[in-house]
Protein backbone atom coordinates (compact mmCIF):
# COMPACT_ATOMS: atom_id res chain seq x y z
CA UNK A 1 0.00 0.00 0.00
CA UNK A 2 3.03 2.43 0.96
CA UNK A 3 4.66 1.30 -2.40
CA UNK A 4 1.56 2.09 -4.44
CA UNK A 5 0.83 5.73 -2.43
CA UNK A 6 4.55 6.47 -3.38
CA UNK A 7 4.12 5.53 -7.07
CA UNK A 8 0.63 7.70 -7.36
CA UNK A 9 2.71 10.79 -5.93
CA UNK A 10 5.86 10.68 -8.16
CA UNK A 11 2.90 10.77 -11.07
CA UNK A 12 1.12 13.57 -9.65
CA UNK A 13 4.37 15.52 -9.33
CA UNK A 14 5.84 14.48 -12.28
CA UNK A 15 2.36 15.63 -14.60
CA UNK A 16 1.99 18.58 -12.32
CA UNK A 17 5.72 19.89 -13.16
CA UNK A 18 5.24 19.26 -16.93
CA UNK A 19 2.18 21.47 -16.81
CA UNK A 20 4.16 24.31 -14.63
CA UNK A 21 6.97 23.99 -17.33
CA UNK A 22 4.29 24.00 -20.38
CA UNK A 23 2.66 26.92 -18.73
CA UNK A 24 5.89 29.14 -17.89
CA UNK A 25 6.82 28.43 -21.55
CA UNK A 26 3.43 29.88 -22.74
CA UNK A 27 3.41 32.26 -20.64
CA UNK A 28 7.16 33.67 -22.10
CA UNK A 29 6.09 33.83 -25.44
CA UNK A 30 3.12 36.07 -24.60
CA UNK A 31 4.33 38.22 -22.16
CA UNK A 32 8.29 38.02 -22.40
CA UNK A 33 10.86 37.55 -24.57
CA UNK A 34 8.99 38.47 -27.72
CA UNK A 35 12.43 38.73 -29.70
CA UNK A 36 12.41 34.69 -29.63
CA UNK A 37 12.23 33.72 -33.62
CA UNK A 38 9.98 31.16 -32.70
CA UNK A 39 7.50 33.55 -31.40
CA UNK A 40 7.28 35.45 -34.92
CA UNK A 41 4.77 33.19 -36.09
CA UNK A 42 2.41 33.31 -33.46
CA UNK A 43 -1.58 34.32 -34.15
CA UNK A 44 -3.08 35.14 -30.77
CA UNK A 45 -6.57 35.42 -30.08
CA UNK A 46 -8.29 38.02 -28.38
CA UNK A 47 -8.47 36.40 -24.86
CA UNK A 48 -4.35 36.40 -25.34
CA UNK A 49 -4.31 39.89 -26.15
CA UNK A 50 -6.42 40.49 -23.28
CA UNK A 51 -4.11 38.58 -21.20
CA UNK A 52 -0.57 40.80 -22.62
CA UNK A 53 -2.74 43.58 -21.74
CA UNK A 54 -3.62 43.01 -18.14
CA UNK A 55 -0.51 41.72 -17.39
CA UNK A 56 0.98 45.31 -17.34
CA UNK A 57 1.26 47.03 -14.12
CA UNK A 58 0.32 51.30 -14.44
CA UNK A 59 1.09 54.04 -11.87
CA UNK A 60 -1.52 56.28 -10.64
CA UNK A 61 -3.09 58.15 -13.40
CA UNK A 62 -1.56 56.62 -16.08
CA UNK A 63 -3.63 55.01 -18.93
CA UNK A 64 -2.77 51.88 -20.71
CA UNK A 65 -3.29 51.64 -24.80
CA UNK A 66 -2.38 48.49 -26.76
CA UNK A 67 -3.23 45.70 -28.62
CA UNK A 68 -2.45 43.34 -31.69
CA UNK A 69 -1.90 44.47 -35.49
CA UNK A 70 -2.18 41.53 -37.93
CA UNK A 71 -2.32 41.05 -42.09
CA UNK A 72 -5.22 40.84 -43.44
CA UNK A 73 -4.20 37.53 -43.62
CA UNK A 74 -4.47 37.04 -39.72
CA UNK A 75 -0.83 36.83 -39.60
CA UNK A 76 0.88 39.04 -36.71
CA UNK A 77 3.06 41.51 -38.06
CA UNK A 78 6.55 42.07 -36.15
CA UNK A 79 8.67 45.37 -36.17
CA UNK A 80 5.52 47.73 -37.37
CA UNK A 81 6.79 51.29 -36.63
CA UNK A 82 4.27 53.27 -34.39
CA UNK A 83 4.25 56.82 -33.78
CA UNK A 84 1.38 58.14 -31.08
CA UNK A 85 0.38 61.72 -30.72
CA UNK A 86 -1.76 63.34 -28.30
CA UNK A 87 -3.71 66.29 -29.84
CA UNK A 88 -1.20 66.34 -32.96
CA UNK A 89 1.76 66.35 -30.30
CA UNK A 90 4.40 63.40 -30.97
CA UNK A 91 3.93 61.72 -27.69
CA UNK A 92 6.69 58.61 -28.36
CA UNK A 93 7.68 55.97 -31.28
CA UNK A 94 7.60 52.32 -30.60
CA UNK A 95 8.01 49.36 -32.66
CA UNK A 96 5.09 45.70 -32.18
CA UNK A 97 7.17 42.60 -30.95
CA UNK A 98 4.92 39.51 -32.75
CA UNK A 99 2.56 41.96 -33.52
CA UNK A 100 1.73 43.40 -29.88
CA UNK A 101 2.03 46.39 -28.49
CA UNK A 102 1.46 48.54 -25.45
CA UNK A 103 2.26 52.41 -24.38
CA UNK A 104 1.19 53.64 -20.96
CA UNK A 105 0.07 57.37 -21.29
CA UNK A 106 0.45 60.21 -18.51
CA UNK A 107 -0.72 63.26 -20.36
CA UNK A 108 -4.53 63.46 -20.66
CA UNK A 109 -6.00 64.81 -24.06
CA UNK A 110 -9.05 64.61 -26.51
CA UNK A 111 -7.77 63.08 -29.20
CA UNK A 112 -5.24 59.85 -29.43
CA UNK A 113 -3.85 59.73 -33.16
CA UNK A 114 -1.54 56.55 -34.40
CA UNK A 115 0.84 55.71 -37.48
CA UNK A 116 1.67 52.95 -38.57
CA UNK A 117 4.32 52.05 -41.19
CA UNK A 118 6.08 49.03 -42.41
CA UNK A 119 7.97 48.63 -45.43
CA UNK A 120 6.31 45.37 -46.62
CA UNK A 121 2.82 46.85 -45.93
CA UNK A 122 0.95 49.64 -46.73
CA UNK A 123 0.76 53.00 -44.17
CA UNK A 124 -2.36 53.15 -42.08
CA UNK A 125 -3.33 56.15 -39.81
CA UNK A 126 -6.01 55.66 -37.06
CA UNK A 127 -7.48 57.68 -34.37
CA UNK A 128 -9.33 57.26 -31.45
CA UNK A 129 -11.28 59.76 -28.46
CA UNK A 130 -8.75 59.77 -25.48
CA UNK A 131 -10.40 56.99 -22.96
CA UNK A 132 -11.81 57.35 -20.44
CA UNK A 133 -10.86 53.77 -18.69
CA UNK A 134 -7.54 51.86 -18.56
CA UNK A 135 -6.79 49.39 -20.11
CA UNK A 136 -7.90 50.55 -24.31
CA UNK A 137 -7.29 47.45 -26.38
CA UNK A 138 -7.20 47.86 -30.16
CA UNK A 139 -7.08 45.19 -33.05
CA UNK A 140 -5.28 46.66 -36.28
CA UNK A 141 -5.01 45.03 -39.61
CA UNK A 142 -2.33 46.01 -42.69
CA UNK A 143 -2.84 45.72 -46.08
CA UNK A 144 0.19 44.33 -47.79
CA UNK A 145 2.36 45.89 -50.32
CA UNK A 146 2.65 43.46 -54.07
CA UNK A 147 5.49 41.62 -53.13
CA UNK A 148 7.60 39.65 -55.53
CA UNK A 149 11.30 36.91 -55.82
CA UNK A 150 12.59 38.94 -59.20
CA UNK A 151 15.01 35.65 -60.49
CA UNK A 152 16.58 35.44 -63.81
CA UNK A 153 19.45 33.33 -65.68
CA UNK A 154 21.34 35.29 -67.94
CA UNK A 155 23.22 33.66 -70.98
CA UNK A 156 25.29 34.01 -74.35
CA UNK A 157 24.11 31.65 -76.39
CA UNK A 158 23.11 28.39 -74.46
CA UNK A 159 25.78 28.85 -71.81
CA UNK A 160 25.29 30.94 -68.41
CA UNK A 161 27.06 33.74 -67.88
CA UNK A 162 28.65 34.69 -64.49
CA UNK A 163 30.10 37.38 -62.85
CA UNK A 164 27.26 39.50 -65.12
CA UNK A 165 26.96 42.78 -63.14
CA UNK A 166 22.87 43.20 -63.06
CA UNK A 167 21.23 46.48 -62.31
CA UNK A 168 17.71 46.71 -61.33
CA UNK A 169 15.74 50.31 -61.06
CA UNK A 170 12.46 50.57 -59.17
CA UNK A 171 10.61 53.25 -57.74
CA UNK A 172 13.58 55.38 -57.60
CA UNK A 173 15.73 52.84 -55.89
CA UNK A 174 19.11 50.86 -57.61
CA UNK A 175 19.95 47.44 -56.76
CA UNK A 176 23.17 46.16 -57.79
CA UNK A 177 23.77 42.26 -58.19
CA UNK A 178 26.16 39.96 -59.50
CA UNK A 179 25.11 37.00 -61.33
CA UNK A 180 26.86 33.96 -59.37
CA UNK A 181 28.66 31.01 -60.83
CA UNK A 182 29.57 27.39 -59.63
CA UNK A 183 30.62 27.06 -56.23
CA UNK A 184 31.53 23.85 -53.20
CA UNK A 185 28.52 23.77 -51.52
CA UNK A 186 28.30 22.95 -47.40
CA UNK A 187 28.86 19.51 -48.22
CA UNK A 188 31.46 19.81 -50.37
CA UNK A 189 29.44 19.23 -53.56
CA UNK A 190 30.42 21.22 -56.83
CA UNK A 191 27.03 22.71 -57.31
CA UNK A 192 26.05 25.07 -60.58
CA UNK A 193 22.07 24.90 -59.75
CA UNK A 194 22.53 28.57 -59.76
CA UNK A 195 25.06 29.19 -62.29
CA UNK A 196 24.62 32.64 -64.05
CA UNK A 197 21.38 33.70 -62.10
CA UNK A 198 20.74 36.32 -60.11
CA UNK A 199 17.44 37.01 -57.78
CA UNK A 200 15.84 40.01 -55.76
CA UNK A 201 13.01 40.63 -53.57
CA UNK A 202 10.73 43.41 -54.53
CA UNK A 203 8.10 45.17 -53.03
CA UNK A 204 6.00 47.76 -54.78
CA UNK A 205 2.94 50.18 -53.27
CA UNK A 206 1.34 49.98 -57.43
CA UNK A 207 1.68 46.40 -59.23
CA UNK A 208 1.42 48.97 -61.88
CA UNK A 209 5.43 49.78 -61.16
CA UNK A 210 8.49 49.68 -63.63
CA UNK A 211 11.10 47.27 -63.35
CA UNK A 212 14.16 48.07 -65.43
CA UNK A 213 16.74 45.51 -65.75
CA UNK A 214 20.52 46.64 -67.15
CA UNK A 215 23.25 43.52 -68.01
CA UNK A 216 26.77 44.36 -68.26
CA UNK A 217 29.83 42.01 -68.96
CA UNK A 218 33.17 42.55 -70.18
CA UNK A 219 33.17 41.60 -74.10
CA UNK A 220 29.21 41.30 -74.22
CA UNK A 221 26.76 44.21 -75.58
CA UNK A 222 25.23 46.04 -72.65
CA UNK A 223 21.47 44.63 -72.12
CA UNK A 224 18.39 46.30 -71.14
CA UNK A 225 14.47 44.98 -70.04
CA UNK A 226 11.79 46.81 -68.91
CA UNK A 227 8.22 45.75 -67.49
CA UNK A 228 5.82 46.25 -64.72
CA UNK A 229 5.38 44.48 -61.54
CA UNK A 230 1.78 42.53 -62.17
CA UNK A 231 3.72 41.29 -66.05
CA UNK A 232 5.95 39.01 -64.19
CA UNK A 233 4.50 35.73 -63.83
CA UNK A 234 7.33 34.77 -61.30
CA UNK A 235 9.54 32.66 -63.32
CA UNK A 236 13.12 32.68 -64.10
CA UNK A 237 13.87 34.74 -67.16
CA UNK A 238 16.21 34.24 -69.85
CA UNK A 239 18.14 36.83 -70.44
CA UNK A 240 20.54 36.47 -73.43
CA UNK A 241 23.42 38.81 -74.08
CA UNK A 242 25.11 39.11 -77.20
CA UNK A 243 29.11 39.02 -77.69
CA UNK A 244 31.14 42.22 -78.50
CA UNK A 245 31.98 42.75 -82.31
CA UNK A 246 35.38 42.80 -81.30
CA UNK A 247 37.30 41.23 -78.20
CA UNK A 248 37.68 42.87 -74.95
CA UNK A 249 41.86 41.84 -74.80
CA UNK A 250 43.72 40.53 -77.88
CA UNK A 251 45.12 37.50 -77.63
CA UNK A 252 48.76 36.70 -78.58
CA UNK A 253 48.93 33.30 -78.44
CA UNK A 254 46.81 30.88 -80.16
CA UNK A 255 46.71 27.00 -80.68
CA UNK A 256 45.14 25.35 -83.88
CA UNK A 257 43.83 22.09 -84.25
CA UNK A 258 42.98 21.57 -88.21
CA UNK A 259 41.16 18.62 -90.10
CA UNK A 260 40.23 17.70 -93.43
CA UNK A 261 38.11 15.10 -94.51
CA UNK A 262 37.95 13.04 -97.98
CA UNK A 263 35.46 15.48 -99.34
CA UNK A 264 37.07 18.35 -98.97
CA UNK A 265 40.08 17.49 -100.90
CA UNK A 266 40.63 17.22 -105.09
CA UNK A 267 42.71 14.08 -104.16
CA UNK A 268 40.11 12.36 -101.44
CA UNK A 269 42.93 12.63 -98.75
CA UNK A 270 42.66 12.90 -94.84
CA UNK A 271 44.62 15.74 -93.71
CA UNK A 272 45.18 16.72 -89.99
CA UNK A 273 47.13 19.65 -88.25
CA UNK A 274 48.30 21.26 -84.79
CA UNK A 275 49.88 24.56 -84.86
CA UNK A 276 50.48 26.69 -82.44
CA UNK A 277 50.87 31.00 -83.39
CA UNK A 278 51.82 34.06 -81.39
CA UNK A 279 51.13 37.84 -82.41
CA UNK A 280 54.37 40.05 -82.53
CA UNK A 281 53.80 42.53 -79.46
CA UNK A 282 54.14 45.42 -80.76
CA UNK A 283 51.70 47.97 -82.04
CA UNK A 284 52.78 48.05 -85.74
CA UNK A 285 53.11 44.20 -86.30
CA UNK A 286 50.91 43.35 -84.45
CA UNK A 287 48.79 41.70 -87.07
CA UNK A 288 51.70 39.30 -88.04
CA UNK A 289 51.76 35.90 -86.34
CA UNK A 290 54.83 33.28 -86.08
CA UNK A 291 54.47 29.70 -84.76
CA UNK A 292 54.85 25.83 -85.93
CA UNK A 293 52.72 23.85 -87.77
CA UNK A 294 53.07 20.12 -88.04
CA UNK A 295 50.63 18.54 -90.18
CA UNK A 296 49.70 15.31 -92.05
CA UNK A 297 48.32 14.04 -95.34
CA UNK A 298 46.98 10.80 -95.88
CA UNK A 299 46.27 9.65 -99.49
CA UNK A 300 45.28 6.39 -100.64
CA UNK A 301 46.80 5.85 -103.99
CA UNK A 302 46.25 3.06 -107.09
CA UNK A 303 48.60 1.30 -109.47
CA UNK A 304 48.17 -1.10 -112.07
CA UNK A 305 50.43 -4.44 -112.18
CA UNK A 306 50.92 -6.59 -114.88
CA UNK A 307 50.86 -9.67 -113.76
CA UNK A 308 50.74 -12.88 -116.38
CA UNK A 309 50.57 -12.15 -120.36
CA UNK A 310 46.75 -12.64 -121.46
CA UNK A 311 45.79 -11.51 -118.05
CA UNK A 312 44.06 -8.24 -117.23
CA UNK A 313 46.10 -6.08 -115.02
CA UNK A 314 45.81 -6.21 -111.23
CA UNK A 315 45.00 -3.01 -109.35
CA UNK A 316 45.77 -2.46 -106.10
CA UNK A 317 45.60 0.61 -103.58
CA UNK A 318 47.80 1.27 -101.19
CA UNK A 319 47.46 4.62 -98.15
CA UNK A 320 50.78 6.80 -97.81
CA UNK A 321 51.56 8.72 -95.05
CA UNK A 322 53.41 12.07 -95.21
CA UNK A 323 54.17 14.27 -92.21
CA UNK A 324 55.50 17.46 -92.29
CA UNK A 325 56.38 20.22 -89.65
CA UNK A 326 58.13 23.75 -89.47
CA UNK A 327 57.98 27.68 -88.37
CA UNK A 328 54.98 29.10 -90.21
CA UNK A 329 54.53 32.77 -90.97
CA UNK A 330 51.09 34.50 -90.92
CA UNK A 331 49.56 37.35 -91.73
CA UNK A 332 46.22 39.04 -90.36
CA UNK A 333 44.32 40.63 -93.51
CA UNK A 334 41.27 41.50 -90.76
CA UNK A 335 42.36 42.15 -87.22
CA UNK A 336 42.71 39.42 -85.18
CA UNK A 337 40.71 40.77 -82.28
CA UNK A 338 37.18 40.84 -84.63
CA UNK A 339 35.06 38.51 -83.68
CA UNK A 340 33.45 37.67 -87.00
CA UNK A 341 35.61 36.27 -90.11
CA UNK A 342 38.99 38.01 -89.17
CA UNK A 343 40.77 37.18 -92.25
CA UNK A 344 44.68 35.67 -92.67
CA UNK A 345 46.85 34.48 -94.57
CA UNK A 346 50.39 32.78 -94.45
CA UNK A 347 53.17 30.38 -95.46
CA UNK A 348 54.25 27.11 -93.71
CA UNK A 349 58.23 26.19 -94.22
CA UNK A 350 57.81 22.76 -94.06
CA UNK A 351 60.27 19.86 -93.74
CA UNK A 352 59.41 16.85 -95.38
CA UNK A 353 60.35 13.72 -93.01
CA UNK A 354 59.27 11.13 -96.13
CA UNK A 355 60.82 12.61 -98.74
CA UNK A 356 63.30 14.97 -97.39
CA UNK A 357 62.63 18.59 -98.57
CA UNK A 358 61.85 21.64 -97.60
CA UNK A 359 58.07 22.08 -98.81
CA UNK A 360 56.10 25.39 -98.92
CA UNK A 361 52.59 25.41 -97.87
CA UNK A 362 50.66 28.67 -98.77
CA UNK A 363 47.45 28.71 -96.83
CA UNK A 364 44.44 31.32 -96.50
CA UNK A 365 41.58 31.31 -94.17
CA UNK A 366 38.92 32.93 -91.70
CA UNK A 367 37.55 32.06 -87.96
CA UNK A 368 34.84 32.71 -86.22
CA UNK A 369 34.69 33.13 -82.18
CA UNK A 370 31.97 31.01 -80.71
CA UNK A 371 32.91 32.79 -76.99
CA UNK A 372 35.41 34.91 -75.55
CA UNK A 373 38.27 32.09 -75.95
CA UNK A 374 37.14 30.03 -78.74
CA UNK A 375 37.05 29.99 -82.43
CA UNK A 376 36.01 27.72 -85.22
CA UNK A 377 38.03 28.31 -88.80
CA UNK A 378 38.00 27.85 -92.52
CA UNK A 379 41.17 27.02 -94.13
CA UNK A 380 42.43 26.76 -97.80
CA UNK A 381 46.12 25.09 -97.92
CA UNK A 382 48.66 23.94 -101.16
CA UNK A 383 51.20 21.66 -100.75
CA UNK A 384 53.28 20.24 -103.90
CA UNK A 385 55.36 17.58 -102.45
CA UNK A 386 57.26 14.23 -103.78
CA UNK A 387 56.80 10.73 -102.77
CA UNK A 388 57.91 7.44 -103.51
CA UNK A 389 55.34 4.80 -104.76
CA UNK A 390 55.88 1.31 -104.45
CA UNK A 391 54.67 -1.08 -107.96
CA UNK A 392 54.95 -4.31 -108.87
CA UNK A 393 56.21 -6.38 -112.00
CA UNK A 394 56.08 -10.37 -111.86
CA UNK A 395 58.29 -12.45 -113.57
CA UNK A 396 57.01 -15.67 -115.90
CA UNK A 397 57.47 -17.34 -112.97
CA UNK A 398 54.96 -15.69 -110.90
CA UNK A 399 57.44 -13.76 -108.37
CA UNK A 400 56.60 -10.68 -107.77
CA UNK A 401 59.24 -7.87 -107.58
CA UNK A 402 58.84 -4.50 -105.53
CA UNK A 403 60.62 -1.06 -106.68
CA UNK A 404 59.43 2.77 -106.16
CA UNK A 405 59.02 5.36 -108.34
CA UNK A 406 59.12 9.25 -107.35
CA UNK A 407 55.74 11.04 -107.78
CA UNK A 408 54.98 14.36 -107.55
CA UNK A 409 51.55 15.49 -105.23
CA UNK A 410 49.50 18.28 -105.72
CA UNK A 411 47.32 19.21 -102.76
CA UNK A 412 44.38 21.56 -103.02
CA UNK A 413 42.05 21.08 -100.14
CA UNK A 414 39.88 22.94 -97.01
CA UNK A 415 39.70 22.50 -93.48
CA UNK A 416 37.93 22.73 -90.36
CA UNK A 417 39.59 24.02 -87.10
CA UNK A 418 39.24 25.39 -83.83
CA UNK A 419 41.14 27.66 -81.94
CA UNK A 420 41.92 28.37 -78.44
CA UNK A 421 43.73 31.70 -77.80
CA UNK A 422 45.06 33.18 -74.71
Amino acid sequence: MIRFANILFFLFTFVLYSFSQIDEIWLESVYGNFNDTTSSALNYSPKEVDRFMKSHSLKPGEYLIGGYISSIFHESIDSVKIIIRVDQKIIDSFYTVNGLFSISLSEKGSIIDLSLSHPEYHQKDTSLLFPEASPTTLFLGLQPKYKILLRGRVYAGNMPLQGVAVKIRHAGSLYNLTTRGCYYDKEDYWNCLFDGMFKLNLIAEDPNDSVYINLTKTGMKPFSAGMTIHEYTGDIMHLKMKYESTLPVISYNSLNFKLSFPVFSLDDDWFVSLSYYRLLNTNRLKRIAYGIDVNTFITTVSVTHNTFRGLEPSTSDSSYISTFAGPSLLFWLIPPEKRLFSTYAGCTFAYNFNKPALVFQPFFGSRVFIDLNKAISLEIRYCEYKTDIIHYTFSPYGNAMRYEVESTFEKLHANLGIQIVF
